[in-house]
């Protein structure tokens, strides 16, 4: 883990740099599903115009029971964990300020910011990846064990600001 020693060693956070990079994480489903929706001229091709309604018709779509390609699944998978991430990313960005506030020691903040970042991927891969209701319940695996490290932080802030 040499890579992380700069930041053990208190030279700079490993922490805060991942809120930066974890808001990179949330946008990279989005950018990936505007390159298939141009590629596959889906709906004509992104509409950046109004990216939101854009979504929405192909939610109409599949609410109204017709059937959805495969890219055009794949691009409300990705809105979805793109939506996630950034929902996600206030409770992370939390965790990581009070931890830093109450001086959770730079080796368990790194160690829980690379399992969090990890899980992260994971879960923005699977998402856009998986079609298969039996694989998804690999997602929400992840997904729940990438709460860990936040509400870790936050127990141990908690004990130490007693």
């Amino acid at each position: 883990m040499s890579f992380l020693t700069p930041f053990i060693n208190g030279e700079a956070s490993l922490a805060i740099g991942s809120l930066p990079l974890t808001l990179l994480i949330a946008a990279l489903p989005h950018w990936y599903t505007i390159y298939k929706a141009e590629v596959n001229k889906v709906q004509g091709g992104w509409s950046n115009e109004n990216p939101r309604a854009f979504v929405a018709r192909l939610n109409a779509k599949a609410a109204s029971g017709k059937k959805l390609s495969g890219v055009e699944n794949m691009i409300l998978r990705g809105q979805s964990a793109q939506q996630n991430g950034f929902e996600w990313w206030a409770v992370w960005a939390a965790a990581v300020i009070l931890g830093t506030l109450a001086k959770v020691p730079q080796e368990e903040m790194a160690r829980y910011t690379v399992i969090h970042v990890g899980c992260r991927l994971v879960y923005n891969y699977l998402y856009v990846v998986t079609s298969r209701r039996s694989l998804s319940y690999l997602r929400t695996i992840i997904f729940q064990f990438s709460i860990y490290p936040a509400v870790a932080i936050f127990l141990k802030a908690a004990s130490a600001l007693n």
